[in-house]
């Protein structure tokens, strides 16, 4: 064995950092995004200044659907202001989709009380029982 004929290369090592630097900011870009749509689709998107309770009992809301009803009066459902025929509709349509769905009021503490007894007995009368009205705990 001739170990002196063939000189040993000192090769370096080295480790390319682009690569991973490219997925880490992926990954952040992804987080950020996702948490900012996740911000929005729990809060609704609308103000609405829920009224206070000491207690609150915690449900299984699998299938569930949003009434809020704004000071000014107008129900919104699904982020889009409705009428009294097109909620009826859009009531209907959940009752035949899921007859066991509950319908979530979420009533500005400001609005009158009418509003909020109107939206519950369009859902009572199509035959939607499981109706919950949300608040704040304090």
């Amino acid at each position: 064995m001739n170990f002196t004929g063939s000189p040993m290369r000192d090769e370096e090592v080295t480790l390319e950092l682009t690569p991973l630097i490219d997925m880490v900011f992926q990954l952040l870009i992804f987080f950020l995004l996702t948490t900012t749509f996740a911000v929005n689709v729990k809060e609704g998107g609308l103000e609405v200044d829920l009224p206070r309770a000491k207690s609150a009992q915690i449900s299984s809301m699998a299938s569930h659907l949003v009434i809020a009803v704004l000071k000014d009066g107008r129900m919104v459902v699904g982020g889009e202001s409705v009428s009294d025929q097109a909620l009826q509709a859009k009531l209907e349509q959940v009752y035949k989709d899921n007859p066991q769905t509950m319908v979530v009021i979420q009533a500005d503490r400001t609005v009158e009380h009418h509003r909020v007894v109107h939206a519950m007995d369009l859902a009572a009368s199509i035959g939607l029982k499981r109706l919950a009205i949300a608040t704040v705990l304090e």
